[in-house]
């Protein structure tokens, strides 16, 4: 009779990785005050440097179609580089801009992803937040056409709301897009929690 070869297990270690190779590389402070520095540079930048007037056309022409597909008839206007839906103007604050500029200012000097993954990743954020912007735009117009809310509550707290909600949702997307994005904000947290 044979002996059964497979009778003990082998001795060999197995694959599986280290403990250490499961944890997430710290940066240094010089490292995260760098990215920081970059970050509000370039959202400062994006933010303040170039005109535009394009977007707010855009946001109002698409808010006015959208308004007038959900019964609410608007038309939207330009009047020299000014922006209206019906009476109401569309300014920078009102495109969304600011909420790009942060995402840009955080997403493009990350160190360990590639630039195809930046890209592609701010690509998707840039059509979801301008969607979505059009879409709480045409919320808050519906709601002061049909009488819900007067205008004053309608354009700041719910829009205040409406705005931290989608950022916050946009993180979420962001980080299943780019891991390397929430993995650095946890490291500046985590930082920021040892000072």
């Amino acid at each position: 009779m044979e002996p059964n070869k497979y009778k003990h297990a082998p001795r060999d270690k197995s694959r599986m990785p280290s403990k250490r190779s499961l944890d997430i590389k710290e940066s240094s402070p010089r490292t995260i005050a760098s990215y920081l520095l970059a970050a509000v540079t370039i959202v400062l930048i994006i933010y303040y440097l170039p005109n535009y007037f394009f977007l707010e056309e855009a946001t109002a022409h698409h808010t006015a179609f959208l308004l007038n597909i959900v019964g609410v008839d608007v038309q939207s206007k330009v009047v020299g580089n000014r922006a209206f839906v019906d009476q109401i103007r569309i300014v920078k604050d009102c495109t969304g801009i600011q909420v790009l500029a942060v995402f840009l200012g955080l997403i493009l000097p990350l160190p360990n992803a590639s630039l195809k993954k930046k890209a592609l990743a701010l690509l998707i954020l840039s059509g979801i937040l301008y969607v979505a912007n059009i879409l709480r735009i045409t919320l808050e117009f519906w709601l002061v056409y049909f009488n819900v809310l007067p205008w004053i509550l309608a354009h700041y707290p719910l829009s205040l709301v409406l705005g931290v909600v989608g950022v916050f949702l946009l993180v979420l997307v962001a980080d299943c897009l780019l891991p390397e994005f929430g993995e650095l904000l946890y490291q500046i947290a985590r930082c920021v929690k040892r000072r």
